[in-house]
């Protein structure tokens, strides 16, 4: 591009700003006279008028609204403060009442202690007044064993679990119940009687058992294998009852009941004797086992003992709640007839092989204080415990030899037995020959249909 281009061009927008400026100035004078036209037009003075009064009101009203939010403010800031007056009011009582409430639950406290601190001067007391009280009676209880006379007024009477209900039958005859002391019928209990029963005293491994649902898983005991268990430990415990007295009654219960299972009735021939066995008895220990003795009142031993027990034939079995009792050896305290009683008494202390000496050593081996107590060492030495062992040992090969000898001949009692119960005889009289042969013959026939399905 030449010089002569670029100078046309510059001139050019040069005349155009020109142009603009002219025709802005002439804009500029239009405007300016238009206002002055304006301004002296009397419209144009009503609307400055006009304006100006809406400005002022405007301001008044922006004045206005300013002062009912001022107003408002203070309204609500009022109304705040009577509110904080009002909790702290409420604060201030809340910790007057907690303060009155702190100060009643100390005084409260502090009455309570003060009753606590008077209940217990008051059991302590009592305590000990019963403690002479309890003095008192055991002197008049020993002066009762020693010098005999009249039993003590607080001794005389019974206690009831129940009073004013129905007497429970089971009770009153066996002074058991399989319920206990949660019985629904009263039961009556002597303070001080003849009559001491020591609650699960024998034990023996067959009484111990209970037949399951099915009536197999139990072990079999041969009943004259329980029965010389019994025997000794009759002659055991009779001595050490003797001591304090004359027994006129020695039951042992074979019931296998919890309620009677062990059960021991030591009945003496006056309640002074019974007192002096049980002050001796109670708390002792017998073969690792303390006993629990009690008074008890048996009415009449008919009705307490089953009848059908020794005919072998109860219907109730195991389950029976009347007593179930071992025959004493010799038939040795079975009545109260005087004369057959005295030569029970003759056959028994003269029987060679079952006398028993009260200060034998080797009958009282079960017998200690409370704890246990015995020379273990002098017995190992000596070699008593190998010596019973053997014989035990030895006893019980005869009664296994025994066993296999009659297993053969048992089938034939048991047809016998059943035989006089009415049952059928040719059912019960089956050997087990045939039994055996019956038996083959049916899994012949099992296994030919086997072969057949398949």
């Amino acid at each position: 591009m030449g010089k002569h281009a670029e100078w046309r061009k510059l001139v050019k927008k040069l005349r155009r700003k020109r142009i603009r400026s002219v025709r802005a100035q002439e804009r500029d004078a239009i405007e300016e006279a238009e206002r002055v036209r304006r301004e002296k037009s009397p419209t144009y003075q009503a609307w400055l008028e006009e304006q100006k009064v809406l400005e002022e009101h405007r301001v008044q009203e922006e004045e206005r609204l300013k002062k009912e939010e001022n107003e408002k403010w203070l309204r609500a800031e009022a109304e705040g403060k009577k509110k904080w007056e009002f909790l702290s009011r409420k604060l201030a009582n809340a910790r007057e009442e907690r303060s009155r409430q702190q100060a009643l639950i100390k005084a409260e406290w502090e009455a309570e202690r003060q009753k606590l601190k008077e209940i217990e001067e008051q059991k302590l007391k009592e305590l000990e007044e019963k403690i002479a009280r309890d003095k008192v009676l055991r002197e008049e209880i020993d002066h009762y064993i020693e010098n005999g006379g009249e039993l003590p007024e607080q001794f005389v009477g019974s206690l009831e679990t129940n009073p004013n209900k129905e007497l429970c039958p089971f009770f009153k005859k066996t002074a058991t119940c399989r319920f206990g002391d949660g019985c629904s019928r009263n039961h009556i209990r002597p303070k001080i009687s003849c009559c001491l029963l020591f609650r699960n005293f024998y034990t023996h491994i067959s009484l111990n058992q209970t037949e399951n649902e099915h009536g197999s898983d139990i072990l079999e005991y041969d009943t004259k294998e329980i029965y010389n268990h019994f025997k000794e430990f009759f002659y055991d415990v009779l001595p050490e009852a003797e001591k304090y007295g004359r027994v006129k009654y020695f039951r042992v219960c074979c019931n296998k009941e919890l309620h009677l299972r062990g059960n021991v009735y030591i009945e003496y021939s006056n309640p002074r004797e019974a007192i002096k066995a049980y002050r001796s008895l109670q708390g002792r220990w017998y073969g690792g086992k303390q006993l629990n003795v009690e008074f008890c009142n048996i009415a009449s031993w008919k009705s307490a003992i089953c009848g059908l027990f020794f005919k072998r034939s109860c219907p109730k079995g195991s389950a029976c709640n009347f007593l179930h009792i071992f025959r004493n050896p010799g038939d040795y305290y079975a009545h109260i007839d005087k004369e057959r009683d005295e030569k029970n008494r003759y056959q028994y202390e003269n029987k060679n092989e079952n006398s028993f000496n009260i200060d034998d050593s080797s009958r009282n081996w079960r017998w200690s204080e409370s704890p246990e107590r015995f020379n273990y060492q002098e017995i190992v030495n000596n070699g008593e415990h190998k010596r019973k062992y053997r014989s035990r040992s030895k006893s019980r090969q005869r009664l296994k030899s025994r066993r296999r000898s009659k297993s053969k001949s048992r089938s034939k009692e048991r047809s016998r037995k059943y035989s006089k119960s009415n049952l059928d005889r040719h059912s019960s009289s089956r050997s087990h020959k045939s039994y055996q042969n019956d038996k083959e013959s049916r899994k012949k026939k099992l296994r030919k249909r086997d072969k057949s399905k398949s």
